[in-house]
């Protein structure tokens, strides 16, 4: 066999092994952002991320306070409940392996508040059955493909003197599993 013939096929081999160790390695690391936020946070719960933590996170603007919810929908749906702030405000929902899915901000808050509900295709079709035909729906429902996620809640910080404020807006967030009547 011919020196060149070789040497064309290393290089065909070591690219394609690097091609493939490129789409293996986000599925085999465990300290990727997702994992850490994850490892912070109770399920169903706030967790207040510490400006300190935030500086250890790639691509966080410094300016923002923030904080996390796991959610876990096979317990029911979860409602995400914000009050607004007096600077912007926005809900991410990510799911793991697939990133944000989903974001809303504080722009589509009603009644002082931002009220999300995460559930299953299925929750959401059984939701909507027990819907009163005339009542107003105030709150944004968003369809999750996975069972568990992050919901990543950011309050702008608009000077220094403002993040105690941005973090009590956070401390007063809630995440809570709701049962849906039988």
């Amino acid at each position: 066999m011919p020196v060149s013939l070789l040497a064309l096929v290393f290089v065909l081999m070591a690219t394609l092994a690097h091609i493939i160790s490129l789409f293996i390695l986000p599925f085999g690391t465990k300290d990727d952002v997702f994992s850490r936020l994850e490892r912070g946070a109770a399920t169903n719960m706030i967790a207040l991320i510490d400006a300190e933590d935030l500086k250890g996170l790639p691509y966080v603007d410094p300016a923002v306070a923030m904080a996390v919810c796991h959610y876990d929908l096979s317990a029911g749906p979860v409602r995400l409940r914000v009050p607004l702030s007096e600077t912007f405000l926005s809900i991410s929902l990510a799911e793991r392996h697939r990133g944000i899915y989903a974001s809303v901000s504080d722009r589509a808050a009603t009644g002082g508040s931002l009220d999300l509900v995460v559930a299953t295709q299925a929750q959401l079709d059984r939701i909507t059955r027990l819907d009163d035909e005339e009542q107003a729906i105030e709150e944004i429902r968003m369809p999750a493909r996975q069972i568990t996620g992050l919901a990543i809640m950011k309050v702008f910080v608009d000077r220094p003197s403002s993040r105690a404020r941005a973090q009590d807006v956070l401390r007063a967030a809630r995440c809570e599993s709701e049962r849906l009547p039988d």
